[in-house]
Order: C-alpha cells, then structure tokens, then sequence
C-alpha cells in the first residue's frame, strides 16, 4: 500500500472515531449542549486537532447524519424496488423511517433539534456531502410518486417532489410526538397507543396519493402482509 492510501485510510478512520465520540457525547447532552471542547474530550483528541478534521459543530452533525444516511438509502430503495407499484414502494419507505426510528430513536431526536437551530454553518465539505444524502432521499421518494403515477396507483394531480417533502415533514411531526409521548400524554390527560399513531400516518399518506380507494386498500395490504412488518390495522373501507 502506498504512503498516500496508507494516509487517507488513517485519516477516515480517525473521521470514524470522532463521528463515534460525537455520538455518545450527544446521547449524553443532545445537540443543543453539544460542544466541539466535549467531542475533542470524547475522542482523545486536542481540540485543535479535531479542527483538522472538522469545521465546527454543523460539520460534525453533518458528518453524524450522512454516514446514518448512507445505510439508511439503499434499504429505502430496496423496499421501494420489491414493491409492485409506486404507491406500495413510498407506503413501504414511509414504514421503513418509523423503524430506524424504533431502533434509534436518539438519532431522530437529534436531527429534529439540529432543524431547529436558528443559524446554520453550510460551507464546509461535510454539510456538501450530507446535502447530497438528503437529495437522494428525496430523490428516491419523488421517483416513487412518479411511478405511481405512471402505473396508475398515484393520483395525476399531485406535484412529486412537494408531496415528498410533504411525506418526511409530516413523518417528523410523527416521530416528534411519538418521541415524546410522555409528555404529550400528560399534556392531553390521557394515554394514546404508538403503534396506532404509526399506523394512522402511513394510512393517512396512502390514502392521500392514491388515484382511487381501491389502489388504496390494495397498498395498504401489501404493506401489511410485508416480513417482519408489525400489521397495518386499517385496511379496507375505512375512510
């Protein structure tokens, strides 16, 4: 291996380690406490030295939210691609965000509060390498609607890349409140279920794109009858 591979595969796997520490530092604080001395702290470094590898604190929750990424897109599209028609691919994408967020619903309370910061540092290599992901994101779900509406499961009228947009801003409305649920219910004065909720959005976005009642239904089972998917419990003839 040359001097000059050698280098580049030590400077990713020092990226790595440093992503790895942000993690456990924001497990620890949250975005909004988080700070570059704790992450230089975390990952053995000088703060100095963390600055040869990141910008600043954008750069780090860019670099953290790129790499969660990168798994999560090509299993989007996977689930998209074993889907008979567009409607079915963006209800089976829509499932697939509420179980990363199951798994690490950490992640999801970050970005949410990352939206919410009042500046934004987009300069740096990291923030231009997340964008992307983002993009594709995006991307994947826009050419789901146009599918759809090429097979005819998606209505003709609806704009692709703004009902996309339209699909991840309601999720994250979605995980905000299932993220918090404690305190919405005392907030309401009453309990609610999870998994209903869940299930209440995917149909809801189902039955918002669909060219027809039936197409609907029809999704909605597919989703259902998916592998290790818990049930979709509204099905058929109920809106």
């Amino acid at each position: 291996m040359s001097v000059k591979k050698r280098r580049a595969r030590e400077r990713e796997a020092r990226r790595a380690a440093i992503l790895d520490a942000t993690e456990r530092v924001l497990e620890n604080v949250g975005y909004r406490e988080l700070r570059m001395e704790q992450v230089a702290e975390a990952a053995e470094l000088s703060k100095g030295t963390l600055y040869l590898y990141f910008d600043g604190k954008d750069a780090l929750c860019a670099g953290i939210a790129e790499r969660r990424m990168a798994t999560i897109i090509p299993q989007l599209r996977a689930r998209g691609d074993a889907a008979p028609n567009g409607l079915t691919a963006l209800g089976l994408m829509s499932r697939g965000f509420f179980t990363k967020v199951r798994e690490a619903p950490q992640t999801v309370r970050f970005a949410i509060d990352w939206f919410q910061a009042p500046t934004l540092d987009d300069a740096s290599d990291d923030f231009l390498r997340y964008r992307q992901r983002v993009a594709e994101v995006l991307e994947t779900m826009t050419n789901a609607i146009v599918r759809g509406q090429a097979d005819g499961s998606v209505r003709a009228d609806i704009d692709p890349f703004h009902k996309a947009i339209q699909s991840w801003s309601s999720s994250m409305g979605v995980h905000l409140f299932l993220l918090n649920a404690e305190s919405m219910e005392k907030r309401m004065g009453r309990p609610f279920d999870r998994g209903t909720l869940e299930v209440e959005h995917v149909s809801t976005l189902v039955y918002s794109l669909a060219s027809s009642a039936e197409a609907a239904r029809a999704a909605l089972q597919a989703i259902t009858e998916r592998p290790s998917e818990p049930p979709l419990r509204k099905v058929a003839g109920d809106r």
